[in-house]
């Protein structure tokens, strides 16, 4: 009998990008901050598993049951390497025993009464469709590929759903919906074929998996990542805050993940608890991409995130390139241990005076805080970009290496 771990590897390692024949078919509110920055194309997904229109009525209501999954005949667990894949996926990949939960129909329920359907030159720029992707190309996917099952939650575009492949070995995913006549409303096109380009080109254990993508008349839709322990923010507003083994161990894979996202020359700009979630296994995944952008010349000017983890050559107007992440990584690590941002104000000209104290970077420590976490901060949370402390000395950092498991020599091995 496999593990939960090793399911979940397995999810992990599917090749769904493998082009087929078209032929076929807020618990007490102990951790509490103001409204964030609206961010566009926000992915909601926490969890991921399926039933569509055409299953509906053959669904039943069985009790749940616990995961179940036999173990796969594979030699080897890692992924294959996208770029060289062929042919349908492996058939030595396994079916884990998910309850899926029951369809609500929410998907065609609102359909009816939502969005536009979308013509001319904004519909070509909006059909949207990995199968004719230029890097990893999926076969064609559409709705009837699907069985679905429960609503996972409703973006600002659309609904979440849990689904499962039909086709074997019958992969879980949640399928995130977008209504092309909504993005068009809020003038984001660019912004959501960016935000999905960027993300399905990327390949860590610490970055939510995008498999695919697909679209009909009206809407969007993406196949993304099972998570299955949920939004991050949602731990940390349960708990107020974490341990500094926890919050070190979080921070380890942020670093990892970071680093990985820079070497691709993308920076991901908007680091926060809400764009975080929880693998299977307690793993963090970085989940939304919607303020990101691949920059190879690694300089921009737009001021785009959230206020509190704004760092100060945005506030200031300058110029910023990948080491506006560092400072997110910092205030990230500040928020883990105390429930706060470090230069949070609230109540009357709270905006404003939370710009001041960025940038004179007014940083203050509780007297609890270790002395080893408070280096790092201070280090990552500079004026000075070129001053900041670079993401491979914050994996080697003393307290990232104390709270590290034995034998896990890098942040992406470490889960929680």
């Amino acid at each position: 009998m496999a593990t939960i771990g090793s399911v979940t590897r397995q999810i992990a390692a599917l090749e769904l990008n493998k082009k087929q024949p078209t032929s076929s078919a807020r618990p007490p509110l102990l951790h509490t901050k103001q409204p964030s920055q609206t961010n566009v194309a926000k992915l909601l997904t926490k969890y991921a598993s399926p039933l569509p229109p055409s299953q509906n009525a053959k669904m039943t209501t069985a009790k749940p049951q616990k995961p179940v999954a036999q173990a796969s005949t594979s030699s080897s667990s890692k992924p294959a390497p996208a770029a060289a894949s062929t042919g349908s996926p492996a058939p030595e990949a396994t079916q884990p025993g998910i309850d899926i939960g029951n369809y609500d129909g929410g998907l065609e329920i609102e359909n009816e009464k939502r969005g536009d359907k979308i013509t001319g030159e904004a519909a070509n720029e909006l059909a949207l469709d990995s199968s004719g992707a230029s890097n990893y190309p999926t076969r064609v996917w559409t709705l009837h590929d699907f069985d679905m099952g429960r609503p996972l939650g409703k973006g600002k575009f659309g609904r979440v759903y849990m689904v499962r492949t039909k086709c074997e070995p019958k992969y879980i995913l949640a399928l995130k919906t977008l209504y092309k006549s909504e993005i068009i409303a809020g003038r984001v096109e660019k912004q959501i074929r960016r935000e999905i380009e960027i993300q399905q080109n990327l390949r860590h254990p610490n970055v939510l998996r995008l498999y695919g993508y697909f679209h009909d008349e009206k809407r969007i839709f993406l196949m993304l990542e099972f998570a299955g322990k949920g939004e991050l923010y949602r731990q940390l507003a349960k708990y107020g805050c974490f341990s500094e083994k926890r919050a070190a161990r979080y921070i380890d894979q942020m670093a990892d993940a970071l680093m990985y996202l820079h070497s691709k020359h993308v920076i991901h700009r908007d680091i926060k608890p809400e764009n975080l979630l929880l693998g299977l296994n307690g793993e963090l995944k970085i989940a939304d991409f919607g303020w990101s952008v691949h920059a190879p010349g690694n300089r921009r000017r737009t001021m785009c995130g959230t206020l509190d983890y704004l760092p100060p050559e945005m506030v200031e107007g300058k110029e910023h390139n990948e080491k506006v992440d560092y400072w997110a990584l910092g205030v990230l690590t500040y928020e883990f241990l105390v429930g706060n941002p470090p230069f949070e104000v609230r109540g009357h000209g709270g905006v404003e005076r939370t710009y001041t104290r960025i940038v004179k970077v007014d940083l203050r420590f509780p007297a609890a805080m270790s002395t080893d976490v408070k280096d790092l901060i201070a280090r990552l949370l500079r004026h000075e970009p070129q001053d900041r402390l670079p993401l491979s000395q914050v994996l080697q950092h003393p307290w990232i290496v104390k709270h590290r498991p034995k034998g896990c020599p890098r942040g992406s091995q470490v889960y929680a």
